[in-house]
């Protein structure tokens, strides 16, 4: 299996996606790290994710906080050693309502979760990825990263910062590492 003792991490691994995305790397051999808010949740998935056979640690993890995510890389690498993929997936989404009748407070929390939660995520894999000299990320955008759509201006606001993140970041591999891979997109699913 080519994923066979790989160290994968994903973030927003508690449901949808991610749940989903964790389950299929455990049982393609992968050592599984995953996160999430809620702790139940994460319970599940790791009992789904032992039951094909795989390692996994749940981590209780809020993507837009520093020091959780300084607290999802370091366990990885302290458990297993290294990082050898990462899937950026934890995200919210807008509550559909045209801008101006969006709040600031919701405009924030949907920033802070879904932008800077991947540049806190890509800052502290990279570092480590750039150590090891190898490395992937994905990180989850949606077609809104490439159009506008009618009340969700914040939402499609967050998905084109992703990608340009994203976009921006690849450069590392180009520049400085040959064993080292980034795709420039990856589009999660809308509701």
């Amino acid at each position: 299996m080519i994923l066979q003792d790989k160290v994968v991490l994903v973030t927003g691994g508690t449901s949808g996606i991610g749940r989903a995305t964790a389950i299929a790397f455990g049982a393609a051999g992968a050592k599984v790290v995953f996160s999430g808010r809620r702790d139940a949740e994460g319970e599940k998935t790791a009992k789904l994710i032992r039951e094909t056979g795989a390692e996994c640690l749940y981590v209780h993890s809020d993507a837009s906080n520093e020091e959780d995510i300084k607290a999802l890389v370091l366990p990885t690498v302290a458990t297993y050693g290294r990082l050898d993929y990462a899937f950026n997936n934890a995200g919210v989404e807008s509550p559909g309502k045209p801008l101006h009748e969006q709040s600031i407070e919701e405009f924030d929390n949907l920033m802070a979760i879904n932008v800077r939660g991947v540049f806190l995520c890509m800052k502290y894999e990279i570092e480590q990825m750039l150590t090891q000299g190898s490395g992937a990320i994905v990180n989850t955008s949606s077609i809104a990263g490439l159009i506008g759509l009618p009340g969700a201006s914040p939402y499609v606001a967050s998905k084109h910062a992703v990608i340009g993140l994203t976009r921006s970041a690849k450069q590392i591999s180009l520049r400085d590492r040959q064993h080292w891979t980034m795709p420039s997109r990856a589009f999660g699913l809308m509701r």
